[in-house]
């Protein structure tokens, strides 16, 4: 019975005549077939620079008409509200929207809110707008800007008595507090990061936000 010479399963390993140096078979063809690693253009790497990060408040603030609750709700002198009325915000509805500009971060959006009478929440849901501009010197298009979870600093509930041909309204108004941090990836060269340029020059040669 003759032997079949190309059995892998063998346990006596045989050399191949291949580029490897007196190795079994099977290691040979695997050293010819793996991917050699790639090999690096530069030394250089891209990192993220930071180039704004600050605390910043956001106002969220709407005005609704009594006639908008019906005849359950009154408003008396010096703005009293009858009977109490209050707000729950839903910060996982919140929707945010933000727009970078030359030197300043625009964020608008809107907070959904359920209306609570008497500390019962009613089926009345309203969505409170705000707008926030922030100054961050240096920040261009394109940058990234990153905002922590927001949190609720304030909640104000402000009755407003109707006046001439004005109807009462009720001022809803939430202080909304978040972590800016705006950032730009750049080009850094090892060993020290010294940075070499922007990944993109031509990303402040926009117009300033006045125009």
């Amino acid at each position: 019975m003759v032997k079949d010479t190309n059995d892998r399963s063998s346990h006596v390993h045989r050399d191949c005549n291949c580029k490897c140096n007196k190795k079994p078979c099977y290691e040979c063809e695997y050293n010819e077939t793996k991917k050699c690693p790639p090999e690096l253009a530069s030394d250089c790497v891209v990192m993220e620079s930071l180039i704004c990060s600050k605390q910043i408040f956001k106002v969220a603030e709407l005005a609704v008409p009594i006639p908008t609750f019906g005849d359950i709700i009154s408003i008396g002198p010096g703005g009293v509200i009858t009977p109490l009325i209050s707000l729950t915000p839903d910060l996982n509805g919140l929707v945010s929207q933000i727009t970078v500009v030359k030197n300043m971060v625009i964020n608008t959006g809107y907070l959904p809110a359920n209306v609570t009478i008497l500390g019962i929440e009613t089926p009345l849901q309203i969505n409170i707008p705000f707008q926030q501009e922030t100054v961050c010197p240096g920040v261009c298009p394109e940058d990234t800007v990153k905002e922590s979870p927001y949190k609720i600093e304030a909640k104000v509930t402000q009755g407003i008595e109707a006046l001439g041909v004005s109807v009462g309204n009720i001022l809803f108004k939430v202080i909304l507090s978040t972590n800016l941090t705006v950032t730009r990836p750049i080009i850094t060269k090892n060993p020290n990061l010294k940075a070499v340029r922007d990944v993109n020059e031509n990303r402040c040669e926009a117009r300033d936000w006045y125009g």
